[in-house]
């Protein structure tokens, strides 16, 4: 419990302040005026004022900012950010996006470097040396067949019996297309128990739940070490692949909650990401490393989105202005924009922790 406290702290300070470092690199180098570079949001717990900017921690760990003179009003200091140009507005807006993207690609750089399981290849695909090839559980949903059966996290998939059938597994794919397609089906699992390290067989009736027949959350374990100089690639392949992954799943997320009353499984708040970082506690530092590279790309691709008060909706108005060779919205216009915006994101903030903690009392 404590252990992962201090490691969701440690992940959302990491994300957090690389996404805002970006911001307040970019603006330093365009001769912007930092009035402050805040940690979480407030109430203020601690502040130190070092030349012009002052640096904060606030109460509220959910996000971090940095505020800039002249951003949300006219003013007419020169270094003021409205008083800066296009290209320069529109540089300090992206500037943090491109740091968590950096950051996913930096961590899978240096994973694969030293041996490191893929997160959406197969790990055979991967151009390096297979150290080894496990499946294992990370979690145990409830009430599920594995449940049932007493499958536990840590276990390690190798293989199943399919209508006398020996099917071997080395992928979370070969596990997800093992339990897909055996809905409804008694197989048998074949596995090495966390417990006590024993091989051991156990029968599973899988279930028809459309999303997780078999109810558990697996960890691919197929460690490949890739030559250095090959690594900068393979980490710059995953994270786009990740990132694609990520696009595609909220563009199913957006179409169903316009047309659709279903939620989405897996779309959750603050409370299932500290659940997430347990996961990733019990399966080793690679894991947490992993989760963090996953996090800060969806991170960048959730700021990238047009919307009011994230990085993606300041874009857009710069954007109009290049289009336009002038300033469609007046400053006050776009302050109460973004001020609309910034409400609604801390409602879905608060929404989708209710429905995590929900979901957790029900579990």
């Amino acid at each position: 419990m404590i252990l992962t406290i201090i490691t969701f702290i440690a992940i959302l300070v990491v994300l957090v302040m690389v996404h805002e470092l970006g911001h307040f690199l970019a603006a330093k180098a365009c001769g912007v005026y930092v009035e402050e570079f805040a940690f979480g949001f407030p109430p203020r717990i601690w502040s130190k004022k070092y030349k012009e900017t002052r640096y904060s921690i606030n109460a509220i760990p959910l996000g971090g900012y940095v505020k800039m003179l002249g951003e949300l009003e006219e003013h007419p200091d020169p270094r003021a950010f409205e008083n800066q140009s296009r290209f320069k507005r529109f540089l300090i807006s992206v500037a943090g996006v491109v740091m968590n993207i950096l950051l996913a690609w930096l961590i899978l750089d240096i994973g694969f470097t030293v041996g490191m399981a893929p997160i959406v290849s197969t790990a055979k695909s991967i151009p390096g040396e297979i150290l080894k090839s496990e499946v294992m559980i990370a979690e145990v949903m409830k009430d599920s067949p594995a449940d049932s059966a007493g499958l536990e996290p840590g276990d390690i998939v190798s293989g199943a019996v399919v209508e006398d059938k020996n099917i071997t597994i080395e992928s979370t794919k070969d596990l997800s297309d093992l339990s897909f397609s055996s809905k409804g089906k008694e197989i048998t699992l074949n596995y090495k128990a966390v417990k006590d390290n024993s091989d051991q067989s156990k029968e599973v009736t899988v279930s028809n739940d459309p999303d997780a027949p078999l109810g558990v959350v697996v960890i691919e374990q197929g460690v490949v070490r890739v030559p250095w100089y090959k690594a900068p690639y393979v980490a710059l392949r995953e994270t786009i692949k990740i990132f694609q992954l990520t696009f595609l799943f909220l563009k199913k997320f957006f179409v169903r909650a316009v047309f659709s009353t279903e939620i989405v499984q897996g779309i959750g708040g603050p409370v299932a990401i500290y659940t997430y970082t347990g996961t990733a506690v019990k399966a080793g530092i690679m894991a947490i490393l992993q989760f963090i590279a996953i996090l800060s790309t969806n991170l960048a691709l959730v700021n990238i989105l047009p919307f009011p008060a994230l990085d993606g909706g300041r874009i857009l108005f710069v954007l109009s202005e290049i289009i336009a060779r002038r300033k469609l919205v007046k400053q006050r216009a776009e302050q109460i924009i973004h001020t609309l915006g910034f409400a609604l994101l801390i409602l879905m903030v608060a929404v989708l922790t209710y429905k995590d903690v929900v979901r957790l009392i029900i579990k």
